[in-house]
Parts: C-alpha cells; sequence; structure tokens
C-alpha cells in the first residue's frame, strides 16, 4: 500500500513539474512588445521580427512610451539609397517633409511591403515637423503636427546637439541619450556597411536642406561616431522607418528558419 502512494505521489509530482515547465516556458514564448522596450529594461531582448515582402526583418523596440505608444525602429538600413525630395532650386522649399519623396515613398511602397496585418496594427502617430514657415531662415522656429503612419526619427530624437537652424521635434529618445549614443546613431546594413540615413528636420540655413546621421572618426584610436549633418535634398542617403504599435502587442517566440538566431520574437 506504501509503495503505491509512493508511486502515486511521484506520478502527481511529475505531472506538476510538467506543468509548472510548461507555464514557464510560456512566459518566456510570449510577451507584451512594451516588455522589449529599450527604456522598459535596458538588458531585454529588445529585438522583434516583422515581415517586409514575405520575409522577416530585424527592427530595434525603442520606447515604450512615444506619446503613450511602442516606437519600432528598423534595426537595418533599407538596401537602397534614396533622396529626401527634388532639388527645386532656391525659394521652393524642398526641405518641408510633407510629401517630400522620402515621405511619399514611406507612406506608399514602404507601408505596401509589410502584411495586412502589420498595416492594420500600425498606429496613425501625430509627429512634429518644421513648419513651411520656419524654413524660410527667420528667427523663430516653429513646428506643426503631421499625421503619420510610417516616418524618420528627427535629429532632437536622436540626441543631435542643439543647433538654431533646427527644431525641437518630438521627445528625447533614451536610447540616444545614455552612454556611448553617437555610437548608437550608426546606421548599417544587413551586409555590415554603414551607411548615411535621413532623419526628417529641416536644417533652416537654406530650404533645400535637411539633416541626417553620418560617421566620424572619434577622438580614440577606431571610435567611429554617429553625426548629425546637413546634406541638401537630393543627396543620396539611406532610409531607416520607424512607427509605432500599442504596447499590449503580443509577440511570439520563433523560429524563422536562421540558424545563428535560434527562436526570436515575431509579429504575426
Amino acid at each position: 500500500m506504501k509503495k503505491k502512494m509512493t508511486l502515486i505521489l511521484s506520478i502527481i509530482c511529475v505531472i506538476f513539474s510538467c506543468i509548472a515547465c510548461i507555464q514557464i516556458s510560456g512566459v518566456e514564448q510570449k510577451t507584451e512588445i512594451k516588455n522589449l522596450a529599450y527604456d522598459f529594461k535596458k538588458s531585454a531582448d529588445h529585438m522583434v521580427y516583422i515581415k517586409e515582402n514575405g520575409k522577416y526583418e530585424a527592427y530595434f523596440v525603442l520606447s515604450k512610451d512615444y506619446y503613450g505608444k511602442t516606437l519600432l525602429m528598423r534595426y537595418y538600413l533599407l538596401d537602397e539609397a534614396r533622396k529626401f525630395n527634388v532639388y527645386e532650386g532656391n525659394g521652393a522649399c524642398n526641405a518641408y517633409y510633407p510629401n517630400s519623396l522620402i515621405d511619399k515613398f514611406l507612406s506608399e511602397d514602404f507601408y505596401n511591403s509589410l502584411s495586412p496585418k502589420m498595416r492594420d496594427i500600425i498606429l496613425d502617430m501625430n509627429i512634429d515637423i518644421t513648419t513651411k514657415e520656419s524654413i524660410e531662415p527667420g528667427p523663430i522656429l516653429e513646428t506643426e503636427k503631421l499625421k503619420r503612419k510610417i516616418f524618420l526619427l528627427s535629429a532632437y530624437e536622436v540626441n543631435a546637439p542643439e543647433n538654431s537652424l533646427r527644431a525641437h521635434e518630438g521627445i528625447r529618445l533614451k536610447y540616444f541619450t545614455d552612454s556611448e549614443y553617437w555610437i548608437k546613431r550608426l546606421g548599417y546594413t544587413k551586409k555590415g556597411e554603414m551607411l548615411p540615413y535621413w532623419l526628417r528636420t529641416a536644417s533652416t540655413w537654406f530650404d533645400y536642406t535637411v539633416t541626417g546621421v553620418t560617421y566620424l572618426e572619434g577622438d580614440k584610436k577606431d571610435e567611429i561616431r554617429g553625426i548629425v549633418v546637413d546634406p541638401p535634398v537630393n543627396a543620396d542617403f539611406y532610409v531607416r522607418p520607424v512607427f509605432c504599435v500599442e504596447g499590449n502587442t503580443p509577440v511570439f517566440k520563433k523560429d524563422i528558419g536562421d540558424k545563428k538566431l535560434g527562436k526570436v520574437y515575431v509579429i504575426e
């Protein structure tokens, strides 16, 4: 009788242990996307994978509180360099972000490269942009709101130095204000190429210059810094899209077919 009871108790213990393991595994395998944000926990896994044109691409979860929403930034630059806008000469105000070539590309071509479900969960955000009137040289820099789903970061958001020619668009992001922010600004392709990329902020000395991030050798040996510069709108820079989703959006661990990565968080 004692042996039978011992056997039954052992079986019960095994069952409860299995249930506990399943529950723990479940916690590891599923979470809300805000829990991956850099400003939620620095040591967390900040990466989530999203399909573009049917293939998974890496996104960095920048902030859990970008005007109350969770902000994602494409980890690698898009493959193709693009112009911010056409250059039509002084007086055409080609540095104005709304309906620029880069704005149209993000809102149309890039947006449509995402899955229907992803397009459904990306939120409309009222982002700050420099007004057209401010782009003409003047004593006041003003911003206005622009509703967009996909957009670029601003110079202010990547912690660019204070500059009387650039308006404060958006909010400072912790990722770019913490230590070694000049390294965190750097942009790379999937092949490991370090390349310049666009920001949305106009540089108002001329009405055809905007801002972007490029690289420069630092003071220390082998140190490369990401610096904010003011190229003309017809320069060829790369693109790093950002967008927002609700913080409670579920993400799941999944094997996406890359042996080096193993299981990663995905939005599906």
